[in-house]
């Protein structure tokens, strides 16, 4: 009797059918804050982002994604630097049916970001965990292909100094 009723509780939790697979892929504006006290800070560059996503329900997801944020340059003195942040971030991700083809998507997790400062000659990377969250929307195009738009924001370590770093993008994805 206890294993049915507890196969009764993760079957209601869990919402009925459909585990699906889902990728996608995106570009976009990315924001790169530059390092403290430097001249001529150009934080702005184009990014990329894919993913891939298990739909536990039709609300719940679990994803992973790399994220190219680009790069900002700047002026030290008379030497010219740059700032790469890129990582992977593992995400759940709440799904909420606004209409019949549009979806609103909330994201929150961990974010794993490389930044790579260049100096001159020099460069070095560091590596940092920090929260991520993000926000989006997915039009269906058909059932199976998807429109969408997302909002990205986390942070990125640097000698000890925190970047906040953010892409806002658009792309399509494919739910197997």
């Amino acid at each position: 009797m206890k294993k049915i009723a507890l196969a009764a509780l993760l079957a209601a939790s869990f919402g009925g059918a459909s585990a699906q697979v889902y990728v996608g892929g995106a570009l976009g504006l990315t924001h790169v804050d530059c390092p403290a006290n430097v001249a001529n800070c150009d934080a702005a560059d184009m990014g990329v982002k894919a993913s891939v996503g298990y739909r536990l329900n039709r609300v719940a997801a679990l994803e992973a994604s790399y994220i190219d944020f680009g790069k900002s340059k700047y002026n030290v003195l008379f030497l010219g630097g740059s700032q790469e942040v890129s990582g992977f971030v593992l995400n759940a991700a709440l799904r909420h049916d606004l209409t019949r083809e549009l979806t609103g998507v909330g994201r929150l997790g961990l974010a794993t970001m490389d930044t790579k400062q260049r100096l001159g000659g020099t460069s070095r990377t560091e590596s940092s965990t920090k929260v991520y969250f993000g926000l989006g929307l997915e039009y269906a195009l058909s059932r199976n292909l998807k429109a969408v738009a997302a909002a990205d924001f986390t942070s990125a370590e640097y000698n000890g100094e925190s970047y906040a770093v953010r892409m806002f993008s658009a792309g399509a994805q494919y739910d197997f």
